[in-house]
Parts: structure tokens; sequence; C-alpha cells
């Protein structure tokens, strides 16, 4: 797994609010803030932020026509229904705005014109006021254009509202950045914020599918990635908006990590194993390219969906040696393949029977472990204890593994105790020993 740090990336609506101050009565007075704060990306208005402007749901002029959206606020310290008003800018026709309850509106009906409509929405209580840019676009039929991020279309994952694209590699061209629509019809971009990593370049206007992020990427020097938000017009003059994300890699080839190669659970413990690698340009794949993963053993993506299946996870079902290939491809079709071998060792098992002894008669007997890897080592809860006169000593290389000493008082005794291997695993069992008169 490729560590990779992202710098975050913010988008903040820009909602001027003006709060007033209540004093409260009493010998000493407090001052409680008020405020009114319209959402945009929350539930239940579930819009997308781009940069200033709130964008709504779409709509559509053919049926299903029915359009719906809600604007709402949020109240601090006032209980008073909040005043919605239309301040700037108008709906689309065919749409108008009700009272649907004290902290929100909704727009509603059936659109009739095609077209993209900015509008303000002006929230109040009194002199507490918020106001937010809307948008909502309308087409003939289905959504209008958009700028897509898939891996399955452009490589591209979208993380914290960010799509970020496969890396580019120092002094190599750079040919992945496509920023792809979904209309595929062309359309004009400019970047708004941020900047392209050094090296790069956006055309300002494409044809079909996607604009392309093209250059030779250089040294972008302590920071290795580049945020940058693009903003322009798709088919039909609709409007797009994205940020994006490029990493910048230095040249390296791709290899995977040999420092951990090999892993040794016992049967019916947990197995969580990271794949590592280094070079080559993200996101990346892992596969088996030959032999067998261990029984009960599979792999998973661990957490950046940009290193796919880089972990070896499960509970081992089936002891004995296993020897697979494992395979690691990059976003530009570089491979790179390492041996693993895994020893399934059988499971930590306790014998809880021991050698019976006899009161008075020196007792001195090895606790049996089976299974794991040894040396072993043993140890008993407090509020167990071990028959009188017996207590635990060692015999290198395990750790008070012998029951020793001289019985003084007859009957059977159990007791829990616990086993830990050399990796780490371990078991509880209740052992009975029997002390005859």
């Amino acid at each position: 797994m490729k560590r990779i740090t992202k710098a975050a990336l913010t988008l903040a609506a820009a909602v001027t609010t003006v709060a007033a101050m209540a004093v409260a009565a009493g010998p000493a007075s407090a001052s409680y803030p008020h405020s009114v704060r319209l959402q945009c990306t929350a539930a239940p208005v579930n819009g997308a932020l781009h940069g200033s402007v709130c964008a709504l749901a779409s709509g559509q002029t053919t049926a299903p026509d029915n359009y719906s959206a809600t604007i709402a606020a949020t109240r601090v310290n006032l209980t008073f229904p909040v005043t919605f008003t239309l301040t700037a800018g108008s709906l689309p026709p065919g749409l108008t705005m009700s009272t649907q309850s004290a902290t929100s509106v909704v727009i509603t009906g059936n659109p009739t014109k095609t077209g993209t409509y900015n509008f303000t929405i002006k929230a109040a209580i009194g002199s507490n006021t918020s106001t937010i840019a809307y948008q909502i676009t309308v087409t003939v039929q289905g959504p209008p254009d958009q700028l897509v991020c898939s891996p399955s279309v452009n490589g591209g994952f979208l993380e914290n509202g960010a799509c970020v694209l496969p890396d580019a590699e120092i002094g190599v061209p750079y040919q992945e950045g496509h920023l792809a629509t979904s209309h595929q019809a062309g359309g004009t971009l400019s970047v708004v914020s941020g900047s392209l990593p050094p090296g790069l370049t956006l055309p300002t206007t494409f044809t079909g599918a996607a604009d392309i992020v093209g250059g030779t990427a250089t040294d972008p020097g302590v920071e290795p990635g580049r945020n940058f938000t693009v903003q322009g017009t798709g088919d039909q003059g609709q409007p797009l908006y994205q940020a994006y994300t490029i990493l910048v890699d230095q040249n390296l080839p791709l290899s995977i990590n040999t420092c951990c190669t090999t892993l040794a659970p016992d049967v019916g413990q947990s197995v969580a194993k990271n794949l590592f690698l280094t070079g080559g340009a993200a996101p990346y794949t892992w596969s088996v390219a030959s032999g067998q993963l261990p029984p009960g053993l599979t792999l998973q993506t661990f957490s950046d969906p940009r290193d796919a299946n880089n972990e070896l996870v499960g509970t081992p079902t089936t002891a004995g040696t296993y020897t697979f290939t494992m395979r690691v491809t990059d976003y530009q079709g570089d491979q790179a393949t390492q041996q693993f071998t895994a020893t399934i060792n059988p499971p930590l098992q306790i014998t809880p029977t021991m050698p019976a002894g006899t009161v008075g008669v020196a007792y001195s007997q090895d606790l049996i472990a089976q299974g794991g890897v040894p040396p072993y080592s043993w140890s008993i809860f407090a509020n167990d204890p071990l028959p009188p006169g017996l207590s635990l000593g060692t015999t290198a290389p395990d750790f008070n593994n012998v029951l020793t000493g001289t019985p003084t008082q007859a009957g059977t005794f159990s007791f829990l105790i616990s086993v830990t291997d050399a990796q780490g695993y371990s078991v509880n069992a209740t052992v009975t020993v029997t002390i005859n008169p």
C-alpha cells in the first residue's frame, strides 16, 4: 500500500449571517448568540456546493416533470418561524416556492422552459438573516451535462468531494488527466481555484468526451499533490463544476516490498496483512498471479480505494504451507510480481488433564500445548488458584510451563489457564489435576 498524503479541500458557501444578542434578566446578565443559517449540502436540501452557489436538483420539461426541492435553514436560540424571501434572480418558469414548515420551504411545480436559473433566497427571523445563491438547471429530459468521476471512466475516485485523478510521474508525459463529461459533447473549462501540478496544463475548450490535462510534470516540491477546481459549460451551455486532485510521484519502477513476504498464523486466528509497494503511478490493483491463497483468506481493499485488494484478510481453516505470487498493476499498465509464503499452523490448544499427584509427595509436571508456534508462555487467572502447595515454574525456552511443588490438600482441582505462543496468539482452557491423599 502506497502512503499518500492529500491536501484537504474545503468548499464553503458564502453565507451572510447577522446575529443579534439577547440579554437575560437577572443579577448576572449573560448573552446568548442567535442566528439563522441556510443549508446546502445537508439533508433535506441535499444540494451541491459550486463555489458560492448551491446547485439544487435538476428538473425537466417532459414527463415525468414533477419537481420538488427543499430550502431549509437552521435556528440557534430562536423559536419563531423562518421567513424565506426570493431576493434576486428568478425560479424556472413553472416552479413556485411555498412554506412547508417553520424552518423550510419547498420549490415545486412542473418546469416549462429549459435553461440554467440562478436566484438568491434570504432566510430571516427579525434582524437575524442568512442568504445563499441557488441554481436549478432544467433540461428537456434527463440530467444535465456534468463532470464524471469514476474508476471505469477516467480512473478517478471521489474523496471528500474532490475527484482524485490518476497520478502523474516526474518527467513522464501525462495522458491520464481526463475531465470527462456525462454528455460527451464538448464544452469549456477553466481553473477557478487552486492550481495544476507544475508542467501540466488544461485547454479551455474541448470536443468529445473530455477535457484532458496534459504536459510533463516537474518536481512539485514538498507537497506532491495539487488541488484545483474547474468551472465551465458543457452540452447546451449547462454548467460544469468539479474539484480535482492530481498527485505527482517520483519516477521509480513499480515493485512489491520484500520485507513482509511470509506469514505464519494459526488455524482459527484472524489475519489482516497489508501488501506494500513502491514506484509506479496510482491507482493500483492487486491480484493473485499464481498459486493458491490459504483456505479462509481473501483479498480486500484496506482503506484507500486507489490501492485495491491490497490486504490479505480472513481466518485460516486448514494447516499447511502455501506459496502464491502476488501481482500489482498500476494505472499505466506496469506490473510487478512477488512470491509469498504462508505457513498455517495447527490451532493452539491446551491439554485439559494432568497426571495425578499425592499429598506430601513432590510434584512436577509440564503443562502441555499443541499447535501454534513455540515457545509458549503460560499464566493463571488471579481468581482461579492452583491446588494448595503447587505453583508455576519455568523450563526454558517456555515460561511458567511447569506445575511444581508439594501438594498439601487432597481433592480434584480445576483452574483456568492461558497459553500464548511465539506469535502472540492466545487460548484459555480449564485444566484439571487430582491430588490423592
